[in-house]
């Protein structure tokens, strides 16, 4: 078989040329995936990188919206208003439902809301069937900015909550049907500090005793206020000789005295007889040291109420929702054109970078082409390409 000096110019031309349009095909068909929406197909390494999980404790990123359609028929949407949390002083309690002990699982609950709305300090309940108990903790959670109070709550993420809860129930104890819950009661004036309750009791016979907590936001440092209890119990042993070990009693934690913002003011009741007899207001400052009576009844106190809780305030009104109904299918016609205009520029511009592309592939080979082509004279290259060489002026090693 003979190849002659212009076939073997045809195949180093004819290399280029087959190079150049892969290069070509390649350019045309990463224009036409840009111009398709994203696919569910995929490299392992793009799958990854889109697969990576999102760090969500700062709050941010992308979460689930709710998809507004202005041809959807009308149905009742609750409407919700921010009012005053600890209003009557001491009133909020956690609502509790045994019958969720059957399972193992967590409740987290409505919170108390700072009045600036920055955060929220939230009640979570631990359920634990195997011995019919529940665990307490609170957290904090940081509301985002940027938007109305209420939605601020409405859109509060659990999962931005601060890692370590700023109260905890003691889970060193472990007895059937026994639960530990700690409730939030209120800010101080100042914001610097949150005073809450915690209940313990039993599902045989009710609640055994509250005790008094405190966290500060400066020092990030919870006590414990066991104080109080003790100088109520000193009081009546000393003076009426009552010793409370023999009765049922408990505190009542209200909140902040309004008067004087650093001490917290409790209530005092005796369970032996209906109504409960009262053994009287008493206060506490916020680092313990110093306990008072008030007053030997619930008047003349003032209790300040600083924070914040959100409620339902009945329904959107109809025809405020038919009016948004319209301003929404205004705004879906202007979006809709905005996104054709927005394609089309789209494609517009990628075709654009595509025919560069493909315009620079042409001309890169058209030049290595020439180059590789003018190195070397047409015998030679012949000589290079072929399995035999000349001699004498006649072609050797070829059958």
């Amino acid at each position: 078989m003979f190849f002659t000096s212009a076939s073997c110019f045809a195949l180093v031309r004819d290399e280029w040329d087959y190079q150049r349009k892969v290069q070509e095909k390649a350019a045309k068909e990463k224009y036409e995936k840009k111009k398709m929406p994203e696919s569910g197909y995929m490299t392992v390494e793009e799958y990854e990188k889109k697969s990576a999980a999102k760090d969500k404790s700062t709050g941010d990123g992308d979460f689930i919206k709710k998809v507004e359609d202005s041809k959807m028929k009308y149905v009742p949407q609750p409407k919700y208003i921010l009012i005053r949390y600890n209003d009557p002083p001491g009133s909020t309690e956690l609502n509790i439902d045994r019958k969720r002990a059957r399972y193992d699982r967590q409740d987290i609950l409505p919170g108390l809301i700072a009045p600036d709305t920055t955060l929220m300090v939230t009640p979570v309940v631990s359920y634990y069937a195997k011995k019919h108990m529940t665990e307490g903790d609170v957290y904090i959670i940081y509301l985002r900015e940027g938007m109305p109070d209420v939605e601020k709550v409405m859109k509060a993420n659990f999962a931005a909550r601060e890692s370590k809860p700023i109260f905890s129930t003691d889970r060193t104890v472990i007895e059937w049907g026994l639960f530990k819950t700690i409730t939030p009661v209120d800010f101080s004036a100042d914001l610097t500090k949150v005073v809450a309750k915690e209940k313990i009791g039993s599902a045989e016979d009710g609640i055994w005793q509250t005790n008094l907590l405190v966290y500060d936001f400066n020092t990030k440092e919870t006590k414990k206020l066991t104080e109080i209890r003790e100088a109520i119990r000193y009081y009546w042993r000393t003076t009426k000789n009552l010793d409370l070990k023999d009765i049922r009693w408990d505190i009542y934690p209200l909140g902040f005295d309004f008067k004087n913002p650093h001490r917290i003011l409790v209530s005092a009741y005796a369970y032996t007889g209906n109504p409960p007899r009262s053994l009287g207001t008493w206060s506490i400052d916020s680092d313990g040291t110093q306990v008072r009576m008030e007053s030997l009844t619930d008047e003349n106190v003032q209790v300040s109420t600083i924070g914040l809780k959100i409620i339902q305030d009945g329904i959107i009104d109809p025809a405020s929702a038919e009016a948004e109904a319209k301003l929404a299918e205004k705004y879906e016609k202007k979006e809709k054109k905005d996104a054709t205009k927005a394609q089309r520029e789209k494609n517009k511009k990628l075709k654009k970078e595509y025919l560069e592309e493909k315009k620079e592939i042409r001309q890169e080979y058209k030049e290595l082409k020439k180059e590789d082509l003018s190195d070397f004279t047409r015998t030679q290259k012949v000589q290079r390409n072929l399995p035999f060489t000349h001699k004498g002026g006649k072609l050797t090693g070829a059958d």
